[in-house]
């Protein structure tokens, strides 16, 4: 067992110990005894908090097996070979992104090379029920694959991103608020992606609500007072007195931007107070202050904070 960037990496010819390694990774995998020539297996890991990413490749082995994902939401990408994945209510089959059956199912497979991303299903279906604004929604899904190719592209560049600099990358661990909204980036994803009950409730929408401004002021003293907390669309909705979708419209409306850019407009001008309070004082360094403001990837930060400031953050850091 070794690691590379983050990652917990295993890779070994011996059918026995790659049997133990995936059934050790895989929760509550069932696996029979390989009987194989030409074993080999790579597997890397990677979690933290209600995460975990892991990237598989299986030679030699082809096979099937059991699993149960009571209370995950497991969603693959099928990197090489075929995958299939059979449950009592539905057959998935792998692809370039596919959301597992939930509860138990049973798995088939020749030549893997398998990545998957897995979530707690109560992240997601919690972060549905605040943006409904309805505390007896339930969450279901109602389809294995993305929407569109645009869909399936959009969930990529998103968990593609939490997983290379959240999680791998030890982010997560210094700064509570950087995890907090990788993780709503991952529920807006899957709720966006995969056909569910969420984007149903979507389509019957709430008459307009009647925004006063004093509801809008609220909305931006909440953001103002609470921009170091992990906070997002329904507590910034529930501190105004709207609901999610009339926070959106007013913040539209009155103010041509979403609750969520605002809030990000205001976390980068946070950032670049600290960058110059903290002048050239040792061991501040950029990718700290960005991180700890909720930024991951330097290279966007960067950007972003280019746009707004007219500068890089080095250089206001240097001044």
């Amino acid at each position: 067992m070794g690691s590379s960037e983050g990652w917990s990496v295993l890779t070994t010819r011996d059918p026995e110990e790659g049997r133990a390694a995936l059934q050790q990774a895989y929760r509550r995998l069932r696996l029979p005894r390989p009987e194989v020539s030409g074993f080999e297996l790579s597997l890397a890991s990677t979690g933290y908090g209600p995460l975990t990413a892991q990237r598989l490749r299986l030679i030699g082995w082809d096979s099937s097996g059991a699993n149960d994902s009571t209370g995950l939401l497991c969603i693959g990408h099928l990197a090489h070979g075929r995958f299939l994945v059979c449950s009592d209510r539905t057959e998935v089959t792998g692809g370039p992104a596919f959301l597992f059956p939930s509860g138990p199912y049973a798995a088939q497979w020749k030549d893997l090379g398998l990545h998957t991303l897995t979530i707690e299903a109560a992240v997601v279906e919690d972060y549905a029920r605040a943006l409904t604004g309805r505390t007896d929604f339930r969450l279901e899904f109602t389809g294995h694959h993305p929407l569109t190719d645009a869909h399936t592209r959009y969930w990529h560049a998103t968990a593609g991103h939490v997983i290379d600099h959240v999680m791998a990358g030890h982010a997560a661990a210094a700064s509570p608020l950087l995890l907090e909204h990788s993780l709503r980036d991952l529920a807006t994803a899957v709720l966006q992606t995969f056909p569910n009950s969420f984007l149903e409730a979507g389509r019957n929408p709430d008459p307009p609500e009647q925004v006063h401004p004093a509801a809008l002021r609220r909305a931006i003293a909440f953001i103002e007072t609470h921009l170091a907390e992990p906070i997002g669309l329904p507590e910034i909705a529930a501190a105004a007195r709207l609901s999610p979708r009339g926070l959106q419209s007013a913040f539209r409306r009155h103010l041509d931007t979403t609750p969520l850019r605002y809030l990000r407009t205001a976390r980068i001008d946070a950032a670049h107070a600290e960058l110059l309070a903290a002048g050239r004082a040792p061991g501040t360094t950029v990718t700290a202050v960005a991180t700890r403001w909720g930024f991951a990837h330097p290279g966007r930060f960067a950007a972003a904070y280019r746009a707004q400031h007219g500068e890089a953050p080095g250089d206001t850091l240097r001044r």
